[in-house]
């Protein structure tokens, strides 16, 4: 008979290790351990510095805002391919060069590491950001005044700067990827996305298949938050994302908004689970006054940490990322749904919370309502938060977690996640008996 209550090391099981424990055995469980060691030790790489260096190259003046096709946006476009030999990063474009021309003189610049797995290197993850910008401005592309250089540094030499630091950490650590990874750095997309859907329309990687893509565009303004999009995409999204944000602690958030305004839009159209980072608009997109100083480096070095830890989890797992196409029926009224708390409040109730289930991750339990001064109230737990196991159990039972937590003795242990940071929260129980509260 199969069972639906699993019991791992809560902590080992959130990381993402106890998955690949159960679905690995032999050097397959030594592989899940190296990629989490090399996202550990990518984090160490990375530095403001180096990122500083290379936004100070491409949002400089001499780079002419970097318009697609422009002789400032070659000189950007050399710059990155150079940068990519220097790496020692293999070339991805036309005929073993980093290039790979489309319409109008328009370059995209793209670099890969071959996968080190016999049946898994045929599979492709894609991170890439966009590095042209909108030169001097025009009436359909600037918010003013027209005429004067847009460097754009936000938009989008944080994003570029961050996947150089995160190919240079790479290649430094000789780090060897089951599935392959490209680097793409794509031109024209203030024309319309049209470098990301050239490639995936005449893809230069042949008998590769794209099994998920990591988008960041505006990525250097870091305040207090980084927002998540894609989360939707494919199952367990919010889960990957979280765990992954381990070693650069950044607050997250998660829209459900499904917009064609950046590279990672072509992807989802064709069905490959996607996220995209951003930090948020401001009152210098697409203006000229987007400079570098008005970049937060920092904040730009935990992005890029938590980009690298992204991608290797999807590049080591045993399993791909699975699409869900629900997500094109979502939007913000199916999120308020799931959100709504319940029109009657459940009780008596022992540990004071109730729940429904995420349907694009099962495991997550989020919190529709939390009893004011009950044990979970009392222990910090706020509707919103999301469960994601319970005294080291994860499970798939509605009904044998409220079993669980009417007879669990004393206290109970929860993993909590609110905002893509986790932590283990200890809840005092009273005597046994009491429901637990109820899920729909």
């Amino acid at each position: 008979m199969k069972t639906s209550v699993q019991r791992l090391p809560i902590l080992s099981w959130w990381l993402g290790i106890g998955p690949l424990l159960v679905l690995l055995a032999g050097q397959g469980r030594a592989l899940a351990v190296e990629g989490r060691a090399i996202a550990s030790l990518a984090a160490q790489t990375v530095t403001t510095h180096e990122l500083q260096e290379h936004v100070t190259v491409l949002a400089a003046d001499a780079m002419e805002g970097r318009r697609a096709g422009s002789r400032g946006g070659y000189a950007a476009g050399n710059y990155l391919a150079n940068r990519m030999h220097s790496y020692g990063l293999q070339p991805a474009g036309d005929d073993g060069t980093f290039i790979q021309l489309f319409q109008n003189g328009y370059r995209n610049i793209l670099g890969w590491i071959p996968g080190a797995d016999e049946h898994l290197k045929q599979e492709l993850i894609v991170i890439g950001a966009h590095y042209d910008h909108v030169g001097y401005g025009s009436r359909a592309t600037s918010l003013g005044p027209i005429g004067y250089v847009h460097n754009g540094a936000d938009d989008n030499a944080s994003g570029v700067a961050a996947i150089l630091e995160l190919i240079h950490a790479a290649t430094q650590l000789q780090w060897r990827p089951r599935r392959s990874v490209l680097f793409a750095f794509w031109d024209a997309e203030e024309q319309g996305l049209l470098g990301s859907q050239y490639w995936l329309s005449r893809p230069t990687l042949p008998g590769h298949r794209v099994v998920a893509c990591l988008n960041l565009d505006m990525v250097g303004r870091l305040r207090h938050h980084l927002e998540v999009y894609g989360s939707r995409t494919f199952f367990g999204a919010r889960r990957l994302a979280t765990s992954a944000n381990e070693q650069s602690g950044l607050e997250l958030q998660f829209p459900w908004e499904l917009k064609a305004n950046s590279d990672h839009y072509p992807f989802i159209a064709r069905r490959i689970p996607t996220l995209m980072f951003h930090t948020g608009l401001h009152e210098d997109y697409h203006r000229p006054s987007d400079d570098l100083d008005k970049l937060n480096f920092e904040g730009l070095r935990r992005v890029a940490i938590l980009a690298f830890g992204v991608v290797s989890q999807w590049a080591d797992s045993p399993s791909r990322p699975e699409f869900r196409e629900a997500v094109f029926g979502e939007d913000e009224s199916t999120r308020e749904s799931l959100e709504m708390p319940p029109a009657e409040p459940p009780g008596p109730l022992r540990v004071g919370i109730s729940w429904r289930r995420d349907p694009a991750d099962s495991a997550s339990l989020f919190l529709t309502y939390v009893e004011r001064h009950s044990p979970a109230w009392q222990a910090g737990l706020r509707r919103g938060d999301r469960i994601y196991g319970v005294d080291g159990l994860v499970f798939e039972s509605d009904e044998q977690l409220q079993e669980h937590l009417r007879q669990v003795p004393g206290k109970s242990v929860m993993l909590v996640e609110r905002r893509g940071i986790l932590r283990s929260v200890e809840v005092a129980l009273p005597e046994a008996g009491l429901t637990a509260g109820q899920g729909p």
